[in-house]
């Protein structure tokens, strides 16, 4: 984490004058001041004077970057960092930040000829954060906002619509965006092949470039599951079945009762295996696809049955066809999904496997065959699932770590998995009600990390711990932002009905 250098030595870190204004003593120490959790090198402590931290100037403004003038004859401070400045006057309850007049609740004054001017408004016009820690009797300047010169007030809004902010070092700039005039949308993005995105919605997903520009907007394919009843008869089960404005019958199927199904009656107290809601699904041919004795089978309309599978050969053995837990999905090109305990299979119209594995794997399918999953795009080709493209660097937390119950967000050495830096929330965000959110942590292909809170809001640090930006969303109920890096320079971040693109140069 970069640290603002902090000037050593008493004769350095006080700007000693004799004055005629109020002249105080000094209390006993009872508080250390620290600057992004470092001592501050001076022996002078903070005062407390009516509710107010008073701090030694000199030490203050050099620890904080700023450079230090005191008028002896207008008895006037001036802090200096940048393009900003800070001028108060002894005994003044005005001071000037970038000649605009503020209110102080107390005049800088003297201590024991040391001048001390109040700490929570010198070190937070310069952008800096006053942390007080009452239990180890240390107040902390925190400085990783204060290179965020620069506040662009986006014209997006969050959902309390205030106005969605991007904190930056003059460097960053909205590209483009898009919000669902739904304020309940809620979308997902993935990385398409060609230079794609996808989002994802409720019904419907629409598929643009990197540059925002929409390619096409189509629904979804109708993936519904079917509601398929059993009645026991002489020779096997008559299964009725619908789905969505379609109803289907066959007779004499042989199924399999010992998983996935439940009994409709419970009589004399026991359940009745002679009426049964079944696991299953109809393809777009009408086709039933059920789980029998002789293993998943499909039959056509007139009863007759097409093909039966046991089992599905994966790349490390068998995935059996009688494992509870079974779901089925099938598309427009009748391609089956099928899922259960053990793993998954997709196979074809004609019952062939295309692909069985262990694990889980239910995407949502598009029409062309996409499938997106767990936030990425996949397509079956040549018996393999392959993912069809990814985020920059991967869409992993790279060198990073981040739990909910810490709150911070950490680099580790990959190598000894020691810490190299920590980041922690400030505190002016906890007390609105916000923590960081870990599962929401990615980097990028050159160590760039982005973290959202719970409420939205995402903050992004280099390689070396340095602050980069914070976009500053502030939801009133909780979600986190989905990030997706582009390039080194570019990244999408999802939030509800709200997609964004932005351009960080040098990143």
């Amino acid at each position: 984490m970069k640290l603002r250098w902090i000037l050593a030595g008493l004769v350095a870190a006080s700007l000693a004058f004799h004055s005629t204004s109020l002249q105080a003593t000094a209390a006993s120490p009872s508080y250390s001041l620290t600057v992004d959790d470092l001592k501050l090198n001076s022996p002078l402590s903070p005062e407390f004077r009516n509710g107010v931290t008073f701090v030694p100037m000199r030490a203050i403004f050099e620890a904080l970057g700023a450079k230090v003038a005191f008028n002896g004859k207008s008895k006037q401070v001036v802090g200096q960092r940048g393009d900003k400045s800070i001028t108060l006057t002894l005994g003044s309850k005005t001071a000037y930040v970038n000649k605009t007049a503020v209110s102080l609740q107390q005049a800088p004054l003297t201590l024991n000829n040391n001048v001390y001017v109040p700490l929570r408004f010198v070190s937070e016009s310069l952008g800096a954060e006053v942390e007080l820690n009452a239990a180890s009797k240390t107040i902390n300047i925190r400085t990783d906002e204060m290179d965020l010169t620069v506040t662009d007030k986006l014209p997006l809004m969050n959902d309390k619509g205030e106005s969605i902010l991007l904190k930056h070092q003059g460097n960053a700039k909205l590209k483009w965006s898009f919000q669902d005039e739904s304020p309940f949308q809620n979308y997902e993005g993935f990385v398409g092949d060609n230079h794609t995105l996808v989002f994802m919605g409720h019904r419907e997903y629409f598929v643009t470039d990197f540059e925002g520009n929409e390619l096409t907007t189509e629904v979804f394919e109708d993936v519904s599951y079917a509601e398929i009843e059993a009645v026991k008869s002489s020779d096997g089960y008559d299964i009725k079945a619908s789905k969505g404005d379609n109803n289907y019958s066959w007779s004499r199927i042989p199924l399999y009762t010992k998983t996935n199904v439940s009994p409709q009656l419970i009589i004399a107290g026991e359940p009745s295996y002679d009426y049964l809601v079944v696991n299953g699904n109809i393809d777009s041919d009408g086709h039933l696809i059920i789980l029998t004795k002789d293993g998943l089978a499909a039959y056509d309309d007139k009863g007759e049955r097409l093909w039966a599978k046991q089992q599905f050969q994966t790349e490390t053995g068998v995935l059996s066809a009688f494992e509870e837990d079974m779901q089925l999905v099938t598309d427009s090109s009748n391609n089956i999904y099928l899922q259960n305990e053990a793993g998954y299979a997709i196979l074809n119209a004609k019952g062939e496997t295309l692909l069985a594995d262990n694990g889980y794997f239910a995407p949502t399918i598009l029409k062309d065959g996409t499938l997106l999953f767990n936030g990425r795009v996949y397509k079956v080709e040549n018996g393999k699932l392959t993912e069809a493209a990814s985020p920059y660097g991967g869409g992993g937390r790279g060198a990073y770590s981040s739990l909910d119950s810490e709150n911070t967000l950490k680099k580790m050495d990959p190598a000894t998995g020691e810490t190299v830096w920590t980041y922690k929330q400030s505190q002016m965000e906890k007390q609105r009600g916000y923590s960081l959110f870990a599962s929401t942590l990615v980097a990028d292909g050159i160590g760039n990390a982005y973290i959202s809170t719970t409420g939205g809001t995402i903050h992004s640090l280099d390689s070396q711990g340095n602050l980069r930006f914070i976009l500053v969303i502030d939801n009133q109920t909780i979600t986190g932002t989905q990030i997706i890096p582009l390039s080194p320079t570019t990244f999408v971040a999802i939030d509800n009905n709200l997609v964004m693109c932005f351009e960080i140069a040098n990143g």
